[in-house]
C-alpha cells in the first residue's frame, strides 16, 4: 500500500504529520492504525472523503481521519451518550467531524446527515455486527468498506465467528480482503470490501 505524503510507518506504529509535527498513531488504541501496520493494502481515504463512522466512540480514529480527509467529513455515529459527549468535545475542534448519537441499526436515521458517503467503517461490538455492516452497506451503497469484527462479542469459538464471517463477505461482496489485526486488538480481525 502506498501511504499519503502526510502518514509513515516509522517503529511499529504509525506517524501522521499534523503541521510541522509527526503525532504517532497506535494501533494498539486503532484498528485502522493495526489494519495498515498488518500489511492491509486498501487506502482510499482522500482530503475530499466522506467518511460514516459506526461505533465512533471517543473518537481516536476519527480524530486521525479528520486530519486525513482535510476537506471532506467524518459522521461518527455512536449509541453511547458517554461516548459522544468526548465525541462532540473533539468535533468543537476539528470542524469536519459531525457526532451523531444514534442506533447504527437504523440507517434512516443518521441519512440526512450522510447523504451518500465514500466509505463506510464500522468498529461495533455486538452480536450482530456482520449484520449491521452490510445493511448500513446495502443502504449507503459506499465506494468500499472497512468491517473490524470483534469475536468476543459474539457466541462461539473465534475460529468458527471468523470462517462464518469471511464466507458471508466473499458472498455479498465481489473484493475481499482479510488482515488478522490480533497482535494489536485481540479476539479482532480487519476486513476491506467493494
Amino acid at each position: 500500500m502506498k501511504l499519503p505524503n502526510n502518514l509513515r510507518k516509522k517503529r511499529g506504529f504509525l506517524e501522521i504529520r499534523h503541521g510541522k509535527n509527526w503525532v504517532t498513531w497506535n494501533p494498539y488504541h486503532s484498528k485502522l492504525a493495526a489494519y495498515v501496520l498488518g500489511k492491509g493494502k486498501n487506502w482510499p481515504f482522500t482530503k475530499e472523503s466522506t467518511v460514516l463512522y459506526l461505533g465512533a466512540a471517543e473518537g481516536n480514529t476519527i480524530g486521525f481521519l479528520s486530519k486525513i480527509c482535510t476537506e471532506g467529513k467524518i459522521i461518527g455515529v455512536d449509541i453511547s451518550p458517554t461516548s459522544m459527549a468526548e465525541l462532540v468535545v473533539l468535533a468543537e475542534k476539528e470542524k469536519n467531524i459531525i457526532p451523531f448519537l444514534g442506533d447504527a441499526h437504523f440507517p434512516k436515521t443518521y441519512l440526512p446527515h450522510t447523504n451518500i458517503p465514500d466509505i463506510l467503517y464500522q468498529d461495533i461490538a455486538q452480536s450482530d455486527q456482520l449484520d449491521v455492516f452490510i445493511r448500513n452497506y446495502v443502504f449507503f451503497k459506499p465506494k468500499c468498506g472497512f468491517l473490524m469484527i470483534k469475536s468476543r462479542s459474539i457466541a462461539g469459538k473465534d475460529e468458527d465467528i471468523f470462517n462464518t464471517v469471511d464466507n458471508k463477505l466473499k458472498t455479498e461482496f465481489n473484493n475481499v480482503e482479510i488482515i488478522d489485526i490480533q497482535k494489536w486488538a485481540k479476539g479482532h480481525k480487519a476486513y476491506y470490501v467493494q
